[in-house]
């Protein structure tokens, strides 16, 4: 079973086991913002479900999986509320981070985020536009215990 520590150094060509799923880390981000603040993501793939995932790190907080994320047809206000698919969320954070990625199969990417990032109960929503696109994503997610995902090689 993985520690927190364990999965921040996790880097693309590890294996893990998530909620029952073998997945491949395809590309892993770190991400900062100016007050020092800092988290990763880890972008899973499998080929057995065909399905991806992304597992986000935060070192001092919780461990959270999102599955996929949707595009957005307007660019979020940044509410301290929202209600999204019938619940309502209250603003967790908001902020911009700079960010590196380490790629598997492709050329390392960098740039800056804008996000907002909700909360009720177990379950996030994240809005989230790069600097060098107009697009916004909105990701679905919940908390899971690192201690439930192994690292498998």
């Amino acid at each position: 079973m993985a520690t927190r520590e364990e999965l921040t150094v996790l880097r693309p060509g590890a294996a893990v086991r998530v909620e029952g799923d073998e997945y491949m880390v395809e590309r892993t981000i770190r991400f900062e913002q100016a007050d020092g603040y800092s988290w990763w993501e880890h972008r899973l793939s499998s080929d057995g479900t065909g399905s991806s995932r992304w597992l986000e790190v935060d070192p001092g907080g919780p461990v959270i999986v999102h599955a996929g994320s949707d595009t957005l047809g307007y660019e979020p206000e940044g509410a301290t509320e929202i209600e999204h698919r019938g619940k309502r969320f209250q603003l967790l954070m908001s902020g911009r981070a700079s960010y590196r990625s380490v790629e598997r199969s492709a050329v390392p990417k960098s740039g800056e985020l804008i996000y907002y990032e909700y909360a009720t109960g177990d379950r996030r929503v994240t809005y989230e536009c790069r600097s060098d696109s107009t697009v916004w994503e909105v990701s679905e997610g919940h908390l899971i215990d690192p201690a439930t995902i192994e690292i498998v090689a």
